[in-house]
């Protein structure tokens, strides 16, 4: 694995902890935009996943795409990559108005508590096993490879 994978890495899982700190803030005062900053941390996981694979997710935005084309089924975190992946169903649904110009509900509460947690325990699983130091901003991931 390449020190550039390495450092992409460790980069997308501390973006991804910003995120999911990010939306538990914004969930605290009932914003609709938490939803979107925890689809954007569980995309940010799944993408260090896919590097590590040697797998490059390009542009595509589709989370449960990206887990069911470039997460082997080897990998011990794929069942909990799928259960996140509905977060893709937020990217863009809550952001922007109906074409009846409603705005749709987001979720809060219990809802939105659940699927933060279920990102929160595949991050720290992924902190763990790539030995990431959140703090150095710079330090590439320690253990770079694919889980197996």
């Amino acid at each position: 694995m390449s020190d550039k994978s390495s450092i992409l890495i460790a980069s997308l899982v501390r973006i991804a902890r910003e995120d999911l700190d990010g939306a538990r803030l914004l969930a605290s005062r009932n914003n609709r935009n938490a939803i979107y900053l925890c689809e954007q941390a569980a995309e940010k996981i799944i993408r260090a996943i896919l590097t590590s694979e040697g797998v490059h997710a390009g542009i595509r935005h589709s989370l449960r795409q990206m887990v069911d084309e470039g997460v082997p089924d080897a990998n011990p975190l794929k069942t909990q990559l799928a259960e996140i992946a509905v977060l893709e169903d937020y990217a863009t649904a809550f952001r922007y108005p109906t074409p009846a110009g409603r705005v749709p509900a987001a979720p809060v509460g219990t809802k939105f508590a659940v699927l933060a947690d279920k990102v929160a325990v595949i991050l720290d699983e992924v902190v763990t096993r790539f030995d990431i130091d959140l703090t150095a901003r710079d330090q590439a991931a320690r253990k770079p490879g694919p889980f197996r």
